[in-house]
């Protein structure tokens, strides 16, 4: 029954990435904003007060990455345990400091704001498709962390880490395999980084608007800005995340259905046809979700937006009508 769940993993996986391909392509709500030329001097002011948060929010995730670097130091690295959870801090301290700095995203003269009687969601300023993504890699991840868990094996230490596969009369063991040792803690991570991101969305949504009218634009530009930053940090690590343990645990399932016993070359299906393909998709999902993360660094060190005659085209503009 598991093997069909990692069957349905790798499936959904490929499917995922395709979807998200074809639409990445198709629009251009995540690639470019555009903004019309006489607004685009007020984008990059509220863009320059943006970067203070921006660089708050990075020094936190240093300090998540030195904290970590301390435990394995002077604790160890628990087989790998600290390294593993090392980017998932990074990426949770990230989106704490974006919710919990003031949620003012265009400075004005005044104390004085507006809001509106339509309320804002905190999905309001992405598009459908690209909040699934997050959604899903964060699913798919919580699949696979099962899907390992339940197929782990403990070893002579009793950590639930390595994976034993029997083909009466032979069996073989593996590791290191993502088991429940290294699942329960990830599982954990990914909880909480869905939380601090859930969070962070809800307050740029819900921030006040700036009272005078010409700001108003330039007030969603930055919440757009703000929102693809998030969803782009969160779905490079869950997909970042699915591309490393399909790798580990499909390095191990090699290692397990491939072995010499007692001059036979032993072959255990269907594991040994499933390992090469998780290994594939796993690479391709590691690659996919360093992509991911490096365009969340690009978006908040680097203004994504173009000045010409176009209206804004990313987020949703019944958002802001009131």
């Amino acid at each position: 029954m598991v093997i069909f769940l990692l069957i349905a993993i790798l499936a959904a996986t490929i499917g995922l990435i395709w979807a998200a391909v074809v639409r990445g392509r198709a629009s251009e709500a995540f690639r470019r904003v555009t903004v019309p030329a006489n607004l685009a001097g007020a984008v990059r002011d509220a863009r320059k007060s943006f970067a203070g948060r921006i660089g708050i929010a990075f020094a936190a995730s240093a300090v998540a990455f030195s904290a970590m670097n301390i435990v394995h130091t002077t604790i160890g690295n628990g087989y790998g345990l600290t390294w593993l959870l090392t980017p998932g801090l990074m990426t949770g301290f990230f989106l704490v400091v974006v919710a919990a700095l003031p949620k003012v995203l265009v400075p004005e003269v005044g104390a004085k704001r507006s809001a509106d009687l339509a309320r804002r969601r905190p999905w309001s300023y992405a598009p459908a498709w690209a909040l699934v993504l997050p959604a899903a890699s964060g699913l798919l991840l919580l699949a696979a962390i099962v899907a390992f868990g339940v197929t782990s094996s403990p070893q002579e230490d009793g950590l639930d880490r390595s994976l034993t596969l029997t083909d009466s009369p032979y069996s073989n063991t593996a590791g290191p395999y993502p088991g429940w040792y290294y699942g329960l803690p990830l599982a954990l991570l990914v909880a909480l980084i869905t939380i601090a991101a859930a969070v962070a969305l809800a307050r740029v949504a819900a921030s006040s608007r700036p009272t005078d009218e010409s700001l108003r634009q330039v007030d969603r530009v930055m919440r757009v800005l703000a929102t693809r930053i998030i969803m782009k940090l969160t779905s490079g690590t869950f997909v970042a995340y699915l591309g490393g343990l399909l790798l580990l645990g499909s390095k191990a399932m090699m290692s397990a259905s491939n072995q010499w016993q007692n001059t036979v070359y032993v072959h255990i299906e269907p594991w040994y046809t499933l390992a090469p393909v998780g290994l594939i998709t796993g690479l391709l999902l590691l690659v996919v979700g360093c992509v991911l993360l490096v365009l969340a660094a690009i978006d908040a060190l680097k203004p994504p937006f173009t000045a010409g005659d176009a209206s804004i085209v990313s987020g949703r503009p019944e958002a802001d009508a009131a």
